[in-house]
């Protein structure tokens, strides 16, 4: 029974390819947009956002052109500020007043003492106040004081007015207090730590003043010959209390050195400024407003031609892709995974660059040409991209040359190291190798940078971190590229050669359907799978790719497999009882047919695109020969009998159209020869040719020579010949024997009577 088939609802010509150039265009312009944004991300944000002490960084601020800071001319005022705002540190030392407090009640028995001696007290107290205090007295005033006939309540008065002085906080130099308003005093345990002001401090030769005042105005009656040497034994006695801890005062003023330092500092391109998350102090806003004014000399200049780079640069990528470079392609480049891989690249870089403060050398470039080399195989368009990313990336990472090269020898070695992989383990293989590389292009870079040998030797702790996040770098691009792989292979559009060889499992529900239902056209695609592997392997098209492809290629026969002449085996065709425009519509129909089993079976659109395309718009001939003839006065619309397309779109797709007509048409061949073999191929291919098919897919004459050759060879073998059996010559002999007899009586009865 024949199943009805719906009419086609063919796309208006050119609909396709005005959509495609629409997504280009738009893509193209958001690269533009987003790269020369990159550019100046951390400018728009100061510029709405200016620097502030106590603000918190919401994004890594690097340098974009190289200045000098002066950190004296800036942090000179902030750092005497923060000096005179230091707040001194001294040591309370109890035991200075207890000596001294001593000392005194062992002078005062000494005197007690002498006095009972009489004249021989005398001398000994002339002796031991010289021994003891350094303080020369007279025989006469030594004399008058041992006489004196209060001398055990003066001493007693006098010892209790030292001990009240000695209580005071005393320094013995004042210059550290000059300008100061509070002091810091450290207390033993328990007090600890208190803060006084400079007030309640005095000077040890203020001290020694007050103490001969209060003498004085205490014992004014008293002779001055006896309290002067007395006066001059209490102010020897009278230590500071307070000592200046010169240890933790140093540390303090050697703190706020280095927070507000003097040097001056070179900052080149791409260095971190101000971290991310890092809430800005002093030193933070001026650094930043020093930035700003050495870029403002430059802006305006360099605004337009960063933006004539970058417009030119893409411009001229998508010119030579599309012209000087198209001759060497296998079909027409994908520039929507083009575009959008160098967007999501530019975005990943600048993402890394603001949330984070590594260096540049973290940034994952290489995801560009990994992503790309598994998902096309087109080598010139791949690594014009990956020039074309560096230079874009180059420009917002530090307008450096050294930058430039880092990224594009990383890229290259990827390219390299990535069109043989077969296995997802061997992405992580290939990063590794774009590590090293990494490493060692920085090495080269600071080798370049630092003239002598001694200096490359000073630098090596930074040059030591550099490569290590350079290795990190490459690495990260790898598991990157196996993050964002799935993803990408989500929309069918983009496919790995891990999901084709998926694919190419011959269990696949999908083959296994076809076997049993379409046998015929099972053993057809098997043949064109194996064909065009060969070719594909031969002219360095995608082989993986054209044996999924010509696997699937005729899907859509599962529907009607009665109405295709390998699945007929001996049996009357169905076509014989149909009008010629009903049969080819049927033929046709098995396009629309295959295209919706394949998306509903999640097949990539990649391999979907050579159901349309390995047809073409070719006429189907049989059944147009057989209109004509059946309306030999009438007209016949050539249209109806002619495929929807598109004609194919790549080298992919050339190849499995002729596969295609070659493997059918071979099966129509007796005693198949050499001869008749390439004169069967280069009769289709010409065919072909001619009828315009192959106009939208760069199939140079050299690759359709190449393909002639191989497939004549790879046929030939396939037809090759044995030795007959004994059983196979005698059915042989009977064969030609009855065809013989029926030939002789043909002629005897052709002879007239």
């Amino acid at each position: 029974m024949i199943k009805k088939m719906p009419d086609r609802e063919p796309e208006p010509p050119g609909t396709y390819f005005d959509n495609i150039n629409k997504v280009k265009l738009f893509l193209n312009v958001i690269l533009i947009l987003f790269a020369f944004l990159a550019c100046y991300a951390e400018d728009i944000y100061l510029f709405y956002r200016p620097p502030q002490p106590g603000q918190t960084a919401l994004m890594t601020v690097r340098s974009q052109t190289a200045f000098d800071f002066d950190q004296q001319k800036v942090f000179g005022s902030l750092r005497n500020a923060a000096i005179a705002r230091h707040i001194p540190i001294y040591v309370y030392d109890p035991d200075r007043v207890a000596a001294a407090r001593e000392k005194l009640a062992a002078f005062s028995d000494e005197v007690l003492q002498d006095r009972s001696k009489g004249t021989a007290g005398r001398a000994d107290l002339v002796r031991y106040v010289k021994g003891e205090f350094g303080v020369r007295i007279s025989w006469e005033d030594a004399t008058r004081l041992l006489r004196y006939p209060d001398l055990k309540h003066l001493l007693s008065g006098l010892l209790a007015i030292q001990n009240t002085i000695s209580q005071s906080k005393i320094v013995e130099d004042a210059q550290p207090l000059h300008d100061k308003m509070t002091v810091q005093v450290l207390y033993p345990k328990p007090v600890g730590t208190s803060i006084l002001p400079v007030a309640e401090i005095t000077t040890l030769e203020k001290a020694r003043q007050n103490l001969q005042k209060r003498v004085q105005e205490v014992f004014f009656e008293v002779d001055p010959h006896i309290l002067d040497p007395i006066l001059q034994i209490l102010a020897k006695t009278l230590q500071p209390n307070l000592y200046y801890n010169q240890k933790d005062n140093s540390r303090g003023i050697e703190d706020i050195t280095q927070q507000f330092p003097s040097k001056i500092l070179p900052y080149r391109p791409g260095d971190v400024l101000v971290p991310f998350l890092k809430v800005m102090d002093d030193m933070d806003v001026p650094l930043l407003k020093t930035s700003q004014e050495a870029e403002k000399k430059e802006m305006y200049g360099q605004i337009p031609l960063n933006l004539f780079v970058i417009c030119f640069s893409v411009l001229l990528y998508n010119v030579l892709l599309s012209t000087l470079f198209s001759p060497c392609w296998h079909g027409e480049p994908p520039y929507q995974l083009f575009i959008f891989v160098l967007i999501l690249t530019i975005f990943l870089a600048k993402v890394s660059l603001l949330f984070t403060a590594l260096p540049v050398y973290i940034i994952p470039f290489t995801l560009l040409p990994l992503l790309l080399a598994v998902l096309h195989r087109e080598r010139i368009s791949i690594t014009m991209a990956t020039i074309l990313g560096a230079l874009l990336i180059s420009l917002f990472s530090g307008r450096d040359l050294g930058i430039f090269l880092f990224l594009t020898f990383g890229g290259l070695v990827a390219l390299l190291t990535s069109f043989e992989i077969r296995r997802r383990s061997q992405i992580l293989v290939s990063s590794l190798a774009v590590g090293i590389t990494n490493a060692v292009v920085i090495v080269l870079l600071f080798a370049v940078s630092h003239s002598t040998l001694s200096t490359l030797l000073g630098e090596l702790r930074p040059l030591l971190s550099y490569m290590g996040w350079g290795f990190v770098g490459g690495l990260a691009a790898g598991l990157l590229v196996l993050l964002f792989l799935p993803l990408m292979e989500l929309s069918r559009h983009y496919t790995s050669p891990f999901e084709l060889a998926k694919f190419s499992d011959l269990q696949q529900p999908l083959l296994v359907e076809l076997l049993t239902k379409a046998p015929g056209t099972y053993q057809h695609v098997m043949s064109v799978g194996h064909y065009a592997y060969v070719l594909g392997e031969a002219i360095g098209a995608n082989s993986l790719l054209l044996r999924v492809g010509a696997y699937y290629h005729d899907i859509g026969k599962i529907e009607n497999p009665e109405f295709f002449v390998e699945n007929l085996f001996g049996k009357k065709s169905p076509h014989d009882a149909l009008p010629p425009r009903e049969s080819a519509k049927i033929i046709m129909e098995h396009v629309k047919s295959g295209k919706k089993i394949a998306r509903e079976a999640g097949l990539p659109e990649v391999v979907v695109d050579f159901i349309p395309q390995h047809h073409g718009t070719r006429l189907i001939e049989f059944f147009y020969d057989k209109a004509l003839k059946e309306n030999p006065e009438g007209k016949v619309n050539e249209k109806d009998f002619r495929y929807s397309g598109p004609k194919p779109q790549s080298v992919e797709a050339a190849i499995i159209m002729i596969v295609d007509g070659v493997e059918a048409t071979s099966r129509t061949m007796e005693e198949p020869t050499r001869e008749k073999i390439e004169n069967m191929i280069y009769h289709i291919i010409m065919n072909r040719l001619t009828d315009g098919q192959f106009d939208e897919c760069n199939l140079s004459t050299r690759e359709i020579a190449t393909i002639v050759t191989v497939l004549v060879r790879a046929m030939e073998a396939s037809f090759h010949t044995r030795v007959e059996y004994p059983w196979q010559h005698q059915e042989s002999a009977e064969k030609k024997s009855k065809e013989k007899q029926v030939e002789n009586k043909e002629n005897i009865q052709q002879v007239p009577a």
